[in-house]
């Protein structure tokens, strides 16, 4: 555990929040930069203690965002719905049609890779990154996909690959250098192109749950942003917002089965989307013109 700057604006003045435990039982402390607000967990763990929360039985005995079995093929169905509703949000498919037949795209953090078996269906070329050994053994052996297990960071390290298209899908959060990542993937990045980028967002609702959030998850979860925080480190970077979604009510269907639960998570996911005040959220980024 090391007490660090704030990693994006480099403050080292915090204010404390409150402490949580994790899965493991182990304490942390949660703290907002008193400089640029970013919500974090601080002091940090490093990459090999963290690495611990990460074995298989992370993906396989998920119950945060509502599965058991992250390789399962429903688990792969309700993702690509995910994916394509936050895709159309996002005007996605219109700009897809404005590329050439031959278009890439990059996943940093790809997991199992759903999201590169999404876009391969689509006729891109397709290549993904994660840390993670049993997603990447997956991805490649199940779905025969180009995935490394390899840093991103120390993944072509002279930026020599270029993509149309950069994704990091609820992947930020977990990182401990989220901003010298996003000015790598602005060096992966060919004119024209785009970065996506999903996180769980420090809003509303997390304000008002406080310990209780469904996405304070210590460990694992370093980083919590807000919307204006992202799009402002993004444009810092070098990039331009060009459009953006919120959504979640925090109301997930394994609470209750019930046709008023049903209805009362329908009508407060509807809210929060149609109000901005999701705690998901998902942007999309062009370059910034020179």
């Amino acid at each position: 555990m090391q007490t660090i700057a704030c990693n994006t604006c480099g403050s080292e003045e915090f204010r404390p929040l409150f402490s949580k435990l994790s899965s493991k039982e182990e304490e942390y402390r949660i703290v907002s930069c008193k400089e640029c607000s970013l919500v974090q967990v601080n002091p940090q763990p490093s990459f090999e203690e963290v690495s611990k929360y990460y074995e298989d039985s992370y993906f396989t005995k998920r119950t945060d965002r509502g599965y058991n079995d992250y390789y399962s093929a429903e688990t792969k169905k309700e993702i690509a719905r995910v994916f394509a509703l936050n895709l159309q949000d996002l005007d996605f498919f219109a700009w897809e049609q404005s590329l050439p037949k031959t278009k890439s795209a990059l996943d940093v953090g790809c997991a199992a890779g759903y999201f590169l078996d999404f876009l391969r269906d689509r006729n891109w070329k397709t290549k993904g990154l994660d840390i993670a050994k049993g997603p990447v053994q997956f991805a490649k052996s199940e779905l025969k996909l180009d995935v490394e297990r390899k840093d991103f960071l120390k993944w072509d390290t002279k930026g020599s690959e270029k993509f149309d298209l950069v994704t990091l899908w609820a992947s930020i959060e977990h990182l401990h250098q989220p901003k010298e990542t996003l000015q790598k993937i602005r060096q992966h990045l060919k004119p024209g192109g785009r970065m996506i980028l999903s996180t769980c967002r420090h809003g509303f609702l997390a304000k008002v749950l406080g310990k209780q959030w469904r996405y304070l998850n210590v460990p694992e979860h370093l980083y919590y942003y807000s919307l204006p925080g992202i799009i402002e480190l993004c444009n810092s970077l070098g990039f331009h917002k060009l459009s953006h979604i919120t959504y979640g009510s925090g109301l997930t269907s394994r609470k209750s089965g019930g046709i008023v639960f049903k209805s009362a998570k329908k009508i407060c996911d509807g809210l929060v989307k149609t109000f901005d005040q999701g705690d998901m959220m998902a942007l999309s980024f062009g370059l910034a013109q020179n």
